[in-house]
């Protein structure tokens, strides 16, 4: 057994530097935990070190994509650590410029952090001995926490526990009989249900935090009194975007209390149509961690009789798709250099895409002249939300039509989507464009036209996001270019197509068969 370190003296110069630091970056957490009686602890809750017992003292949750009080395991561990000796529990979170930056997501960063050396003063500060936050999957997250692991690690009395939380399965759980991680769908979604099936404690959900000490708001008013630093000026009106998509735990819970209820077991029926309120529109704040995968589940679980797999279609199709979200965490987690920018097919990282900005331009303004194609990009434009048939459909359309790199449309994404999510707007963007993992074959293309046609065969979603078409028949809309003469078209000012698709589909084909003839 290695001698413990010596305790390294206290340095009370740092107490200024530290508030210093910390101000603006103390988020408002501190007011969750109000005062109230403190339960004693669990005896399976607290953990021995095997160098010996750890002197426990405040413990500090670290928040990251998880700022929710129920369902949160770090959380939880936290808690429970705290309960011993009646010590506090101090919540933190830290906005970063550089973080939102390496994913290019940084339409509401802060300012640029430390967060090493964040972490480190108010351990130090605090008088903290465990540290607990939830393991994150991406590269940069898990070098930040290495890097945070490493500073602690230098200071005496102090534990680091890191949770698995993201998932519903941890990636290591969910192998092939071989041990290696599946790259199929349907076959980790078999895997992955038989295992949530028959081990319950997959979707148990840990209990929200207790209170702290009745002296808590006395010892840190300061903090209690802080405001969040201001964010960064929005494409999107504020206002607006509070309306759609009010902040917090309860109204995220009360949406999915309410889909279940009134839309699920319609789900199967009516996803694909972009003109109904078919969705959840839980995706916002899943992608915020405000809600869980493991809580969505366990509520429609609940609604379909204790069944995942079989029961009513609809609810069955929305946990599938819950599966998916599980499915492209899992790719991220086995297969790092998706992370880096990489296509999952190595192969396909030899096509030749065009480099026309103009091109990609139109696209991103949703001005095609493809009325179902610009309606998709219109509603991104206004909400910062597009239906995921649209998703579908426009991403198809910028690959496989215009010929642009997929990447150039997943950072577009990332940059505007409110539910702008790592691994799902990957996984996406990779199936659209053939590159990834399960994704459709290089030779489905999808026809704009048709898709509108289906999809929304009057013409009430293109109508809605695209009123230079509002006055159209229901045949009309979906092809204004050709349905109209000339001079009807010219009254529209709506654009011409940007390209023909027949043409770009044989372009594209070609390219692709090209790189794959060398493979």
């Amino acid at each position: 057994m290695p001698p413990k370190r010596a305790a390294e003296p206290e340095d009370t110069s740092n107490l200024q530097q530290f508030k210093k630091r910390l101000s603006g970056y103390a988020a408002d957490t501190a007011t969750s935990f109000s005062a109230a009686p403190v339960a004693e602890p669990a005896e399976d809750a607290i953990k021995t070190e095997e160098a010996g017992p750890i002197v426990t003292k405040n413990s500090l949750i670290w928040f990251r994509n998880d700022l929710r009080l129920k369902d949160n395991t770090a959380l939880y561990a936290a808690s429970m650590r705290s309960r011993v000796g009646n010590k506090y529990l101090i919540g933190l979170y830290i906005l970063s410029e550089e973080e939102w930056a390496d994913h290019d997501e940084a339409p509401r960063a802060a300012r640029k952090a430390d967060v090493a050396g964040i972490v480190e003063a108010v351990v130090r500060e605090m008088e903290i001995s465990h540290v607990f936050w939830n393991a994150e999957l991406m590269i940069n997250e898990q070098r930040r926490d290495a890097a945070v692991r490493k500073v602690l690690s230098r200071l005496s009395n102090v534990h680091v526990e890191e949770c698995d939380d993201q998932c519903v399965v941890p990636p290591r759980d969910v192998r092939t009989k071989t041990g290696n991680p599946y790259a199929v769908f349907t076959p980790f979604y078999n895997s992955w249900c038989k295992l949530v099936e028959t081990e319950p404690h997959y979707l148990e959900l840990s209990e929200s935090p207790d209170a702290n000490p009745a002296t808590a708001k006395e010892l840190f008013a300061e903090y209690f009194t802080k405001n969040p630093p201001s964010s960064h000026p929005h494409p999107l009106d504020d206002d607006l975007m509070r309306r759609r998509y009010p902040a917090g735990e309860q109204e995220a819970h009360d949406r999915l209390h309410k889909f279940v209820k009134e839309r699920a077991t319609k789900y199967h029926q009516g996803r694909d149509s972009p003109h109904q309120e078919a969705t959840s529109i839980l995706s916002p704040y899943l992608n915020a961690g405000i809600i869980t995968t493991r809580q969505c589940i366990a509520v429609a679980r609940s609604a379909n009789k204790n069944k995942i797999t079989t029961g009513d279609d609809g609810l069955k199709t929305w946990i599938k798709e819950l599966g998916w979200r599980e499915f492209y965490r899992h790719i991220l987690a086995n297969f790092p250099r998706i992370c880096m920018g990489r296509a999952f097919q190595r192969k396909t990282e030899r096509v030749q895409w065009s480099d026309n900005e103009e091109l990609f331009q139109k696209w991103c303004e949703g001005k095609t002249g493809f009325p179902i194609v610009d309606a998709g990009m219109r509603q991104l434009h206004a909400i910062g939300y597009m239906h995921n048939r649209l998703r579908m459909i426009v991403a198809c359309f910028l690959v496989k039509d215009l010929l642009i790199n997929w990447q150039w449309g997943e950072k577009f994404f990332m940059n505007n989507l409110i539910d702008g999510d790592l691994a799902s707007n990957n996984g996406g963007w990779q199936w659209s464009a053939s590159t990834g993992t399960d994704s459709q074959p290089y030779f489905r293309v999808f026809n704009p036209l048709l898709q509108s046609q289906r999809f929304d065969p009057k013409g009430e979603y293109i109508r809605r996001w695209v009123p230079e078409l509002k006055q159209l028949s229901d045949k009309q809309i979906h092809e204004p270019y050709r349905a109209l003469s000339p001079k009807e078209f010219a009254k529209l000012g709506y654009p011409k197509p940007i390209v023909d698709h027949a043409a770009s589909k044989k372009i594209y084909m070609d390219e692709f068969k090209r790189v794959l003839a060398l493979s």
